[in-house]
């Protein structure tokens, strides 16, 4: 049974995903990602760099293309692909994408139609190509997702006509909005999170509910005086996400270490001794870790370099199967996780597309008495 369980009731929106009773990602609505902003040029370098002002404490930095003529001052629409991370400003783009469910679609000179590569019936991706190029208006190019496939013709033609006519919508308040401002907020509730293998929905705002008229989900409002999130047990297993251990069934124990640039995660063995020999102990041991941290990577929002220690495992019969498991519990993840290799030391190196800050960073801050070394829940969030 998987969950999307969606809380209105603090001061950001919160939606996690549980399959059957354990939390396995968590989303906190206050990300800029895929926001659009209309924002005002400060400064234009000549390494192909400029700044812009999007109104956040930090100006947002912005590759420039090849014959882009932007100046100081400039109002200039732009869409934010990166929050802003440390001392680093939010990475934005003046290409705007606008993503649904099914599709995303975008402004283009040449009509391009791009099929998921994840979708892999020929015959499918031929149906969907010839539908998206029938209904796509000119100037604008789409990407069909992975949850397009096996949809309707109706629901596809509907999907990308409202994309196009918001596209066209957010261009011209561009034109006429002042700067900076936000013109379009995207929520990955609806685009990335709400996916066919969900079960069943339950929010507890009757206001919000009509928004999900177009979903075919088990729709359910929640009326109980306990808060939906501790009915669900999801603000324990939240604070068990902020904690540098997390316990496995055997008994071991897995260790996250985050600095700036890199995830250190370290495999234990600690109460657990096995019951015949060390190789099996270690196997069950870094077979079971391999699943955790698959998991605690979605929850965590963990992204960059990631460098695991397993236990060290002398048979080669034995590595393969760990390594064959990881990666099969790495491809469930939403943003997914590429495996580089394995060192001859022994570690796994992962590399994971940054989308949303760590979930450490949105809910914590540097403890003021230690210098940092330790970490305080931020004050206004509804987990303590």
């Amino acid at each position: 049974m998987k969950r999307l369980l969606i809380d209105y009731r603090g001061e950001a929106v919160r939606a996690a995903v549980m399959t059957d009773k354990k939390l396995t990602e968590i989303f906190i609505d206050r990300s800029l990602v895929g926001s659009i902003v209309n924002g005002v040029v400060s400064r234009v370098l000549p390494s192909r760099f400029a700044f812009i002002d999007i109104g956040r404490e930090k100006s947002a930095f912005m590759n420039l293309s090849e014959g882009s003529g932007i100046k100081p001052g400039q109002y200039i629409p732009v869409q934010v692909r990166k929050d802003a991370s440390g001392d680093k400003g939010a990475n934005v783009s003046d290409s705007l994408h606008f993503k649904g469910r099914m599709a995303v679609v975008y402004a283009a000179e040449r009509r391009e139609v791009g099929v998921s590569s994840k979708i892999t019936d020929k015959a499918e991706r031929k149906r969907l190509q010839s539908l998206a190029e029938k209904h796509l208006p000119r100037g604008y190019s789409c990407i069909l997702r992975t949850q397009s496939s096996g949809a309707s013709d109706e629901a596809i033609r509907t999907e990308i006509c409202k994309l196009t006519a918001l596209c066209e919508e957010i261009e011209s308040a561009a034109k006429h909005s002042p700067a900076p401002k936000i013109l379009y907020q995207e929520s990955l509730i609806f685009s990335d999170l709400l996916t066919d293998d969900i079960d069943e929905i339950i929010l507890n705002d009757d206001a919000e509910i009509s928004k999900f008229d177009d979903f075919d989900k088990n729709l359910k409002l929640w009326r109980e005086k306990e808060e939906l999130f501790d009915a669900f047990g999801v603000e324990q297993q939240i604070l068990k996400a902020l904690q540098r251990n997390v316990w496995l069934p055997c008994g071991g124990y897995v260790t996250f270490d985050q600095v700036e640039a890199c995830v250190f995660v370290d495999v234990n063995t600690g109460k657990f001794l096995g019951k015949k020999n060390y190789r099996e102990t270690v196997l069950k041991v870094n077979l079971e870790a391999a699943e955790c941290i698959a998991v605690q990577i979605a929850l965590r929002n963990l992204s960059g370099m990631i460098i695991i220690d397993f236990i060290d495992l002398p048979d080669d019969g034995d590595k393969k199967r760990l390594m064959a498991s990881f990666a099969a519990a790495l491809k469930q993840l939403r943003v997914p996780a590429d495996i580089v290799g394995m060192t001859e030391l022994g570690l796994v190196q992962l590399t994971r597309r940054k989308q949303r800050e760590p979930l450490s960073r949105i809910l914590q801050e540097p403890c003021p008495h230690c210098g940092g070394t330790g970490k305080i829940t931020k004050r206004g969030n509804q987990t303590t």
